[in-house]
């Protein structure tokens, strides 16, 4: 599977503050029936599917404090999102 990200802001105005946002498909099923058939449920597959890929962000932090909270977060939030 392969991602594709096209940025594209038009923005007319000067005193205008934008970003972009990014999204993410579907679980690959493959994945998860690799997982699944070790045992896992459907819900901790995807939280550490999910963690595979967002946690590698927090450790571009340098201060350690705040490099743990937003794991600390990211986690707390994935546990919440996938228990749904």
């Amino acid at each position: 599977q392969n991602t594709e990200i096209l940025p594209q802001l038009l923005i007319d105005e000067n005193d205008v503050q934008a970003s972009h946002a990014m999204s993410i498909g579907q679980v690959d099923p493959e994945q998860l029936y690799y997982m699944e058939s070790r045992g896992l449920d459907h819900n901790t597959c995807t939280a550490l599917l999910a963690q595979g890929y967002l946690l590698p962000i927090a450790d571009t932090i340098d201060d350690a404090d705040l490099r743990q909270m937003l794991k600390d977060e990211m986690e707390r939030k994935l546990e919440e999102l996938c228990s749904m």
